[in-house]
Order: C-alpha cells, then structure tokens, then sequence
C-alpha cells in the first residue's frame, strides 16, 4: 500500500496524522487502532510523503505572494502563512478558562477570543504577545522538522 492511500485510509477512519521531530503522531478514535499499527509499519513512507506536502504548500505560497510582491517580502508573507497553517492544525490548546499569554486562570477578567479557539487576557497586551511569540516559535520547529526553513532575515532574528 501507498503513502497516499494509507494517509486517506487513515483520514477516513477519523485520524489525523502529524510528524512531530522523528516521530508519527496520530490522534482519532480507537476504533481505528488496526490502521494506526499500518502508519506505524509504514513509518518512514507516511514521513516522507507528509512532508512532501508541506514542502509543495511552501512553493505554492511563495509562488502565489511572489506574484504580488517582491522576493523578499513574499518569502516572509508565505512563510507566515505557513505557520499559521501548522498552528492551526498541530498547535496547543489550552483549557478556554486559562489564558493562552500567561497560563493563568481567566477569572471574571475579559477575555479575547481568538481565531485558533485560545483566549488571551484582553487587558494585557504582554499575553497576546507573549502567546504570539511561543505558537510562531513551535510552528517553525514543526516545518524544520519537515525540511523547511524560515527565510534568512527571519531565522537571523530567533
């Protein structure tokens, strides 16, 4: 069986499948444990062909900024849109009664609520920041772990 059609086997049994550093993780039902034990024989082939997929999503962005903008600044626009493409998928989720920023409970204090389903302390803009900083921070090491790297100015900066 094909990378491919074991990754859609396993979409349609209810799991999602992600690499983490050297390691397959996969999340969904235990109904579909005999699928999991497939992922996990085809490993390196299930690997290989996920981040083949990001790498072609990586081109396809800098394809679609790069003709709209110059070099440089569509490099940064794709790579952004990278990120927040992994975050969305493979990002943390804190408990929606902890602020996201600092980690502390949300009380009665209002809240932003964002995009990814986080929330933030709304009256302290070092949380939104700081919760910024650590999402970006895990989504460029999850695409280096797929053989992407930042553009050069931004990887100059971490």
């Amino acid at each position: 069986m094909d990378a491919l059609s074991l990754l859609a086997r396993a979409h349609d049994a209810g799991l999602a499948v992600a690499i983490a550093g050297d390691k397959l993780v996969v999340r969904g039902p235990q109904r579909a444990e005999p699928v999991v034990r497939l992922l996990a024989v085809h490993k390196s082939a299930i690997m290989a062909a996920l981040a083949a997929d990001w790498r072609a999503r990586h081109r396809e962005a800098l394809a679609y900024w790069g003709a709209l903008h110059p070099a440089p600044e569509a490099a940064w626009l794709a790579w952004g849109e990278i990120e927040d493409r992994w975050h969305r998928l493979h990002g943390e989720r804190v408990p929606h009664w902890q602020c996201s920023g600092c980690r502390k409970r949300l009380g009665g204090r209002a809240a932003l609520d964002l995009a990814d389903g986080n929330r933030v302390h709304l009256d302290n803009l070092d949380c939104l920041l700081s919760f910024g900083e650590r999402w970006r921070s895990e989504a460029t090491a999850g695409l280096r772990a797929l053989g992407l790297d930042p553009p050069a100015d931004l990887a100059e900066l971490q």
